[in-house]
């Protein structure tokens, strides 16, 4: 009976681990096909990938900006 459950078991991980490693090969083609470019061998970041990291960039320093000015102007007050 423990031979056949570890048969079993063995033949489930190995699904999920061939399915697991074929979604992350796909996800990383994919990403890499979306923010990347290859001219003459040499490989590049896409305008797509450029407008995302700076568009990203403008967001964290509007975010962390804010945290920064709520901070400064909670000082000394009451939180309850």
């Amino acid at each position: 009976m423990a031979g056949l459950l570890s048969e079993i078991i063995s033949l489930l991980m190995g699904g999920i681990t061939g399915v697991a490693t074929a979604l992350g090969q796909g996800l990383s083609a994919l990403a890499g096909g979306i923010f990347t470019v290859t001219a003459d061998g040499a490989t590049s970041l896409s305008v797509f990938g450029g407008l995302i990291i700076i568009f990203a960039a403008i967001s964290l320093a509007l975010g962390l900006g804010r945290w920064v000015v709520n901070f400064v102007t909670s000082l000394g007050a009451h939180n309850s």
